[in-house]
């Protein structure tokens, strides 16, 4: 199916938000708007995605999602999109989107609903990915971007499965947070004239992805010095290779392995929390608390943290 058949077309940077906690780990909403205006405030922002895996989905209540919702709704500019994230299999993925649809949402970013051991290798079975979307695209009838997961996370979808649920006009994109290059080039190559293909990675591989193809991204690092990922994703897009490559050597690269340990982690502290931290270091938020069952960070990633701001010439040291 063309893009223009499409119920929405996505293009940019839209960074994905988290959820501030105050210390007795309520939502912090003044801390949340200043973060959200923030972000979304940047020129060249396009949206925001919110209540996804960077805002702690897992921990939200279903009224704690409606009101970020409503407060991001508030907050975006004219013409931005506001992405809410979603989790469930069938109704508790349908109740999901609809809350979401009815708070604000122009589009939903759909978590893998074969996340669970069961389920699992049905991911693989193009008819049973299918048969997931199709039913959210009936019963919610909103723009869904796919969130494509590494294949080391044992449900990620095939390419196929990929392919037969992109002529569902309802899905729009795909979130390709798949971890290597090589499976980014088959997602790419299988879709980018179907759907909006959106690149998702918090380590050094993300290089390669923007200079192979990439129509935007959808990117939880992103609301680290927001305007310096808007200038990567405009140079990629634009085919500024050698601008590109300048911003990640110098300014990604530190950041990727500052907060994400280049998405290997040597202990159990949670990526959120070191996000936190690192806004918390950049002055915008009061603290990096995350709620249990997550970690949160020890003096060891503060400073670590700290060192990958400095490195990346966003505090002195």
């Amino acid at each position: 199916m063309p893009e223009n058949q499409k119920s929405l077309v996505l293009r940019g940077l839209y960074p994905a938000t988290i959820t501030p906690f105050k210390d007795d780990l309520s939502i912090d909403y003044d801390a949340l708007a200043r973060h959200l205006k923030e972000t979304a405030h940047t020129e060249g922002v396009k949206g925001l995605a919110v209540n996804a895996g960077l805002a702690e989905i897992l921990q939200l209540s279903d009224d704690e999602k409606r009101k970020v919702l409503q407060l991001a709704r508030e907050i975006l500019l004219p013409g931005q999109i506001l992405i809410s994230g979603i989790e469930g299999r069938g109704p508790s993925a349908v109740k999901d989107g609809l809350l979401a649809k009815e708070a604000g949402a122009d589009a939903l970013l759909v978590l893998n609903p074969f996340d669970a051991r069961p389920y699992r290798r049905l991911a693989q079975n193009p008819a049973s990915a299918y048969q997931f979307y199709k039913m959210l695209d009936e019963q919610v009838d909103l723009p869904m971007i796919v969130f494509q997961y590494p294949d080391s996370s044992g449900c990620a979808y095939s390419i196929e499965s990929l392919v037969k649920i992109s002529s569902i006009k309802n899905v729009v994109a795909v979130k390709a947070a798949c971890g290597t290059v090589t499976r980014y080039v088959q997602i790419w190559e299988a879709l980018h004239d179907k759907v909006t293909v959106l690149a998702a990675l918090d380590s050094p591989p993300l290089l390669g992805m923007l200079l192979h193809g990439v129509h935007g991204a959808l990117i939880g690092i992103s609301v680290i010095h927001t305007p310096k990922w808007v200038e990567l994703i405009d140079a990629a897009i634009n085919g500024d290779a050698v601008k590109a490559q300048s911003i990640h050597r110098d300014f990604c690269i530190p950041i990727m392995d500052g907060v994400f340990e280049n998405q290997e982690p040597s202990s159990p502290t949670s990526e959120v929390a070191c996000v936190k931290e690192a806004l918390v270091q950049l002055g915008q938020i009061p603290n990096s608390l995350v709620r249990p069952p997550a970690v949160n960070v020890t003096a060891d990633h503060q400073v670590h943290v700290k060192h990958a701001l400095i490195t990346s010439g966003l505090i002195k040291g």
